[in-house]
């Protein structure tokens, strides 16, 4: 509840809150428990219209498994979004494992007639709605407002900046409501360290990057039937993927190349500085070498066409998540004939004996600190013997050095090539 109620939080009885709530993975739930389905909507929203009704809103409106409610009070709408997180997060749902929403939260000038509302809120909420990936509750600067000084104990707002939303004419300033409290049943930490968010156990979390809506959604629709794999956003440019990537921290990023504002390059370079852990599997609809090399010397975890098959696309984001490398077979095949034209000018003896056995490593798909660990050297050291190699190769990155090292029977296979 909010922590002080006391004054007239609405002066203007024009100014309405608007909350507005969609389930995640509805479509799928309807294809894999078409029996259970029809009565986890009933649940939930029952769910919803006790939360809004304890906090002295009303659902106004529902369409399949969105829901739409109005407030008197910013404050009481944050709430109600609050005790329906938690409320979602503890029922038991069976089989089903986990249902929960991405909500969206908007105050301003409305009109009432009858049972029905008008007016911009009701569209800028709609559109904030849209940007909500992963459970996220996400709030104008005009609501947060509204409810300065009286939000629900262990909620705390994150800045998102101003986006231009479609069909708007003017900007608008977002922020992410998150909860810095073990207030929920299950966690994970999508968020600010110290904040939990909403999050499926135990599924790989992926990040859609491309400048076509049509690619972006015929992946989604693909991936989001697997059980192992969560998508958690969508990017049309590298910009957008650099912002996202801090935000929703997911595990793996399918990345197009060739992008506006900001090419994926450039993205893949900026999200493996800022946040080392994410892997990034680079996809683009030609084979050019320069940006094969380039990409795998950015950091990027495996290289795609576009025109894979989609089970070599899941293989890929299963791969890159378990630390391994997966390359289009096409190019996989350019890699190594690169190298085979390197073998006479860099024999193996180059390396040291301590090398080598980094080197053994490193085609396996290890990381520095695993390595370190198995051959009881610090970390430091190990990056400086991965330094070490890939100067007395000539190579440009790990997965080349796995390549090679493969090329040379120094270990079986460290890659995926499909």
């Amino acid at each position: 509840m909010p922590s002080d109620d006391s004054a007239n939080p609405n002066p203007n009885p024009n100014v309405i809150t608007f909350l507005f709530t969609d389930m995640e993975g509805s479509t799928r739930l309807a294809e894999r428990f078409p029996s259970e389905a029809p009565e986890i909507l009933v649940r939930h929203h029952a769910l919803i219209a006790d939360a809004a009704g304890r906090h002295g809103g009303r659902v106004f409106e529902r369409v399949g498994d969105a829901a739409y409610m109005a407030f008197d009070d910013a404050a009481e709408a944050i709430a109600a979004c609050t005790e329906l997180t938690g409320a979602l997060a503890a029922e038991d749902w069976g089989d089903v494992g986990r249902i929960r929403v991405r909500a969206s939260i908007d105050s301003g000038d409305a009109k009432r007639r009858g049972d029905r509302f008008f007016g911009a809120p009701l569209f800028r909420a709609a559109r904030i709605l849209g940007l909500a990936h992963g459970g996220e509750t996400l709030i104008s600067d005009e609501a947060l407002q509204q409810a300065a000084g009286r939000l629900p104990d262990g909620i705390r707002p994150r800045d998102m900046g101003v986006h231009h939303l479609r069909d708007l004419t003017e900007p608008v300033h977002i922020h992410q409501l998150l909860h810095t409290a073990a207030t929920f049943s299950r966690e994970d930490t999508t968020a600010a360290e110290g904040d939990v968010a909403m999050g499926d156990e135990g599924r790989i979390r992926v990040l859609i990057v491309d400048d076509h809506a049509v690619v972006r959604r015929g992946l989604r629709g693909f991936l989001e039937l697997l059980r192992d794999i969560e998508v958690v956003g969508e990017a049309e440019d590298g910009a957008q993927a650099v912002a996202l990537a801090d935000r929703l921290r997911p595990d793996v990023i399918l990345m197009d190349l060739l992008m506006p504002v900001m090419d994926g390059l450039t993205a893949i370079a900026t999200i493996k500085k800022a946040q080392p852990e994410i892997e990034i599997v680079a996809v683009t609809s030609f084979i050019e070498e320069q940006k094969v090399t380039a990409a795998l010397e950015a950091g990027a975890s495996g290289y795609l066409l576009k025109d894979a098959e989609a089970d070599e696309v899941a293989n890929a984001i299963r791969s890159a998540h378990a630390g391994e490398m997966h390359l289009d077979p096409a190019v996989a095949k350019l890699l190594t004939q690169r190298l085979r034209a390197k073998a006479s000018e860099r024999p193996v003896e180059e390396l040291t004996q301590r090398e080598r056995e980094v080197l053994v490593h490193l085609a396996r798909g290890s990381a520095n600190k695993e390595i370190a660990h198995a051959l009881g050297m610090t970390e430091r050291t190990c990056r400086t013997h991965v330094s070490n190699i890939l100067g007395k190769l000539g190579l440009a990155s790990r997965t080349q050095a796995a390549l090679w090292a493969v090329e040379h029977g120094l270990a079986e296979s460290g890659t995926s090539a499909g």
